[in-house]
């Protein structure tokens, strides 16, 4: 009985965190990032959910291209 709720509450701080980390990197880094790029085109009204998703990806994707890059190019 003490182990069920000793589960429960460990199964609650598992989701808790996890919902943490799902909003820090998909909400601010990946939306955020993608509002932030398409805000000067989107004077009048703000852009799509799926407009920001694509944009804030493929910055990060982007980003880590040339970092992953810029390291090999930098040790040859």
């Amino acid at each position: 009985m003490a182990l069920d709720a000793l589960a429960e509450v460990a199964g609650a701080a598992l989701r808790l965190c996890g919902r943490m980390l799902f909003e820090i990197v998909v909400e601010w880094l990946i939306y955020g990032t993608g509002r932030l790029l398409l805000w000067p085109f989107y004077r009048r009204k703000p852009p799509g959910d799926t407009a920001c998703l694509f944009a804030g990806l493929g910055f990060w994707l982007l980003l880590l291209f040339a970092v992953a890059w810029s390291r090999t190019a930098l040790n040859a």
